[in-house]
């Protein structure tokens, strides 16, 4: 694959660069779409700009796609700028299909003064005109509710803050977008709570003089076993000083009480470890001492997520706060380090490919007996059985909207296909609510766990998993399980949600789409006759090397020794 430059403009005035780009690849590469990089380098660094080229046609013996892409210059950098008389070069980045990482050649030099954030403060008039006119745009609220419910039934488009939504909820944030847009105000619980958090943070800065110890840090659940939980459990063994506020409420839930005890811990903590994103923390200029260690819950790189989302989703901007503000952030190998740092909007030498801690227990031979014969005890049905692990992602915008469409795997039908000796555990994703409903002549051969044990627990017991878009790949090949792809719904599932690669060439195990071939697959596993498919063009080995290279089983220790590095940084 080649990607060359055809064109560029810049807008000076508005520091924006506008650029034509054609990526030419060899007629083996059947994907509607190409993923690859831009990466602008500077002295304060790198980052990465993501960029998806669309098939246009095919000349000769290649494949040629084109994108157009407009960047906003100053939000490239964040708060780390180029020297104003420097050049910053652009060039393309890209993982091809052997798992190598490919660099270009630059394209071109720009002048470091582009770079520079843009001075956006209103006027003393302005602002108050913004606030009269808020204040009318709320009396009329009425208007731009009915707008919103004319849009829900199809007469024009639903504002970009209404996306994922649905309802009274999606009207009442399209009518949210619509007065923000115009007035720069809006009704959003979630800002509201967000300022509020920033100016609590910023009065108890002022308030403590310094910082000290170690803040745990999460709105969502902390899993026994998990990379937070590990890493608390080793922090109090060495007697570091540490605090925690780790509840499962985002903060629009959060009572004013709460918010401000959290600021304040905030304020106070010189490092600062959590595991998933937290947005509040972004709106916040941290202290120049404060660490942020992002321990990343997931591993490897599948599905887009963070800034590599830009373009994508539509209310995902490129000024976005999100992530930036991390100093040190883990990943498990080397070969993934551009991915997150696309993701994150931060320099390579921020992301720190020392592994993932809730992975040693992969390595650990005592703990995989010890749980393997806990879960045997527990559900003595699996014992001497084959055992068939589903484990898909979910289908919908998120949390609130999740399912998955259980006519699409009707577990009792597909269990009578295999031999008797088979049992099958169902594992959902944590967002969907509805269960399948196993019949009754079926419950000692179905179990539905999803809400009894851990996904990589039933790893240590599972013959095959069938899964489709889930990262659990991941951690199944650290066991070199064999996996099965059930991607009955895979054009429909990518144009909704990105991968980072070419599924085909990137998923190992075999790819299936109908449930016939499935079960056929299933059974030629279970047999021993199951082979790695040659469709893919690399081994499973090239897989957990460039994914998953830095497992094992030290992850923890090597993340102590980064945390104890960081309490001790200026």
């Amino acid at each position: 694959m080649t990607v060359n430059m055809r064109n560029y403009h810049i807008d000076e005035k508005n520091k924006i660069l506008n650029i034509d780009l054609q990526c030419e690849s060899g007629k083996e590469h059947k994907a509607g779409k190409i993923r690859f990089s831009l990466v602008f380098e500077g002295s304060c660094g790198k980052r990465y700009f993501p960029v998806s080229a669309q098939y246009q046609q095919e000349i000769d013996d290649c494949r040629r796609y084109m994108a157009s892409v407009r960047i906003e210059l100053p939000y490239i950098f964040f708060e780390h700028f180029p020297l104003p008389e420097e050049k910053v070069t652009v060039s393309a980045v890209f993982c091809n299909e052997d798992m190598l990482w490919i660099n270009m050649a630059p394209m071109i030099e720009l002048p470091g003064e582009l770079f520079q954030p843009q001075e956006r403060r209103r006027s003393a008039i302005r602002e108050i005109s913004d606030r009269i006119l808020y204040i009318f745009c709320t009396i009329l609220l009425p208007v731009w509710i009915l707008d919103g419910v004319l849009a829900q039934k199809g007469l024009h488009r639903l504002h970009r803050a209404a996306d994922g939504r649905q309802g009274k909820q999606a009207v009442f944030y399209h009518a949210h977008g619509l007065v923000k847009d115009w007035t720069g105000y809006g009704y959003s619980i979630r800002e509201y709570k967000t300022n509020y958090f920033k100016k609590c943070y910023e009065r108890a800065c002022r308030n403590e003089p310094g910082t000290k110890g170690i803040l745990f840090l999460s709105e969502r659940r902390v899993d026994a076993g998990g990379n937070l939980d590990r890493i608390r459990q080793e922090v109090q063994k060495k007697g570091y000083v540490s605090r925690e506020f780790l509840t499962e409420t985002p903060i629009h839930k959060l009572s004013r009480k709460e918010i401000r005890r959290c600021a304040g811990l905030v304020a106070a903590a010189k490092l600062i470890i959590l595991e998933d994103f937290v947005p509040q923390l972004h709106s916040l200029s941290l202290r120049r001492d404060t660490q942020l260690l992002q321990m990343w819950h997931a591993c490897g790189a599948f599905k887009l997520f963070g800034l590599s989302e830009l373009g994508i989703v539509d209310h995902l901007n490129q000024s976005t706060r999100n992530h930036r503000s991390y100093t040190a952030a883990l990943a498990s190998s080397d070969g993934v380090v551009p991915f997150y740092s696309e993701a994150f909007g931060v320099d390579d030498h921020i992301i720190k490919p020392i592994g993932v801690p809730r992975t040693d227990i992969f390595f650990d031979q005592k703990y995989v007996s010890q749980v393997r014969q806990r879960l045997f005890q527990k559900y003595p049905a699996c014992q001497n059985k084959k055992i068939v692990l589903f484990a898909p992602t979910f289908r919908g915008s998120g949390n609130k909207t999740a399912y998955y469409p259980w006519e699409k795997f009707p577990a009792a039908d597909i269990m009578d296909q295999l031999p008797q000796d088979t049992v099958m555990i169902l594992k959902n994703h944590p967002f969907v609510k509805k269960t399948y409903e196993i019949p009754l002549e079926y419950q000692e051969r179905i179990f539905d766990l999803s809400a009894e044990e851990n996904i990589n627990d039933l790893l240590f017991i599972a013959s095959v998993l069938i899964t489709d878009y889930s990262s659990v790949i991941f951690e199944a090949s650290l066991l070199n399980l064999p996996i099965v792809f059930y991607t009955f719904d895979l054009q429909e599932y990518l144009d909704s949600r990105d991968i980072y690669f070419d599924f085909a060439s990137f998923a190992p195990g075999k790819i299936v789409g109908d449930r016939q071939t499935l079960e056929k697959e299933i059974m030629e596993i279970l047999q021993g006759e199951g082979e790695e498919t040659k469709e893919r063009s690399i081994s499973r080995e090239q897989f957990c090397r460039f994914f998953l290279g830095s497992l094992d089983g030290k992850s923890t220790e090597r993340t102590m020794e980064l945390v104890k590095q960081l309490l001790t940084t200026d």
